[in-house]
């Protein structure tokens, strides 16, 4: 894979919870707003925005919930609009994907679902959060093993992980018993590894951007519809989808912001 000049930041593209359905347009049925939500035309959207905004980008990184309800012609239609982004396209499942199904429709060339990618002195790993038929999520044993491991192979990179969702307390209640149960002990555990800079989330619908003793952790809107923050029960709200630039510098560095559309993304208000 050609990732051109080493003394480049490594840019990435991070979209997340685009809940793809088999029929277009027939809306999630989470609220009012939601029956006239059409994720695939959002999701177009927001691809239209990174090719006008973006000028170049290393890869894609899509940290799950791709399909609404896991159904093989959602993610059919996820390949058919990501397959010509002309980056590689790197892909987590979320709590309503189906495992299976998305790995039906990756072609190990373009749409890929990676354990780990080095980049121009990054190490990027992608850990599976989602436990099958919970919308909470854990990081296995086994995973948290295998990562030590890996970061010790790996000691002199710098390291950004992935995950769909979030390791930390974002301060809304129905959504923070459904992040990483064992969040905490991850935390712990990447303690150990300061070249662990960054850990990079989706699942909450809102941002997130928090320093942790020198690991930041970012959390991305969805390209769909986004969460209330600081809800205690379920809350939307009309902000539009959007997607998270992120620049890996090679001595360690991070700069990232969340682009918003500006595009009418609803059928009706």
């Amino acid at each position: 894979m050609d990732w051109r000049d080493e003394h480049e930041p490594l840019r990435l593209i991070q979209i997340t919870d685009l809940h793809l359905q088999a029929e277009k347009g027939v809306g999630l049925g989470w609220c009012g707003r939601c029956r006239m939500l059409d994720t695939e035309a959002t999701l177009a959207t927001v691809l239209d925005d990174i090719q006008i905004n973006e000028a170049h980008f290393d890869a894609l990184v899509v940290t799950g919930d791709i399909a609404q309800d896991g159904e093989l012609q959602a993610y059919a239609t996820f390949r058919r609009l990501l397959g010509n982004e002309g980056v590689p396209v790197y892909c987590l499942p979320g709590n309503h994907d189906h495992v299976p199904h998305l790995k039906s429709q990756l072609d190990g060339q373009v749409i890929s679902m990676p354990q780990y990618i080095e980049a121009r002195g990054w190490l990027l790993v992608f850990l599976h959060s989602t436990v099958p038929g919970e919308s909470w999520g854990e990081i296995s044993l086994n995973q948290i093993e295998w990562l030590a491991s890996l970061l010790e192979r790996y000691a002199t990179h710098h390291v950004a992980i992935f995950t769909h969702h979030h390791p930390v307390s974002i301060g809304s209640e129905w959504l923070d018993c459904r992040g990483i149960l064992n969040g905490e002990h991850l935390l712990e555990r990447l303690q150990a590894w300061p070249q662990v800079k960054l850990i990079v989330c989706g699942h909450i619908h809102q941002e997130l951007d928090r320093q942790l003793e020198g690991l930041r952790v970012l959390g991305t809107p969805s390209t769909c519809l986004q969460f209330e923050p600081s809800s205690e029960l379920p809350c939307y709200t009309p902000t539009p989808p959007a997607y998270r630039a992120v620049e890996l510098h090679p001595q360690g560095d991070i700069q990232t912001n969340v682009v918003y559309s500006h595009q009418r993304w609803l059928k009706s208000a």
